[in-house]
């Protein structure tokens, strides 16, 4: 990162310590001098990479699973009957259809899910274009 103001004040840091003890520094003449790279991991693209994207590890990170069970007592707003919900493949089709997907995958299967849902119930509920949308109406 070109402008990591915290590798900035670290290699000042260690360009001061190397000048006040320069003779701990004081390495023999080569071809290539010594290199010393500071990588501020703050904004890491690498990690995100290492991790599982499917939909079952992603609700895992975000929320959290225990016990097949994902406690959202600490979402404003959630209705009583929410605050704990039960992530089972056997009773949960969705779920069973999609927890070892690729998240990017699912996105089709939520927009048709929702599509399906919403010819189910009665016209006044079916403009359901956003997510505050689909929130308030479930």
């Amino acid at each position: 990162q070109l402008s990591s103001d915290l590798a900035k004040r670290l290699a000042e840091g260690v360009k001061q310590v190397i000048t006040k003890e320069y003779e701990l520094f004081d390495f023999r003449r080569t071809e290539v001098p010594p290199l010393l790279l500071l990588l501020d991991r703050s904004d890491d693209a690498i990690t995100p990479l290492l991790n599982q994207w499917t939909y079952q590890a992603m609700v895992h990170e975000l929320l959290g699973i225990n016990n097949n069970r994902i406690d959202l007592s600490r979402v404003p707003g959630i209705s009583k009957d929410l605050r704990e919900v039960v992530l089972s493949a056997e009773n949960d089709e969705f779920y069973a259809n999609n927890m070892y997907l690729n998240f990017a995958e699912i996105g089709s299967n939520i927009k048709n899910l929702m599509e399906d849902f919403q010819r189910k119930k009665p016209k006044e509920q079916q403009r359901l274009e956003s997510i505050a949308d689909m929130k308030a109406f479930v």
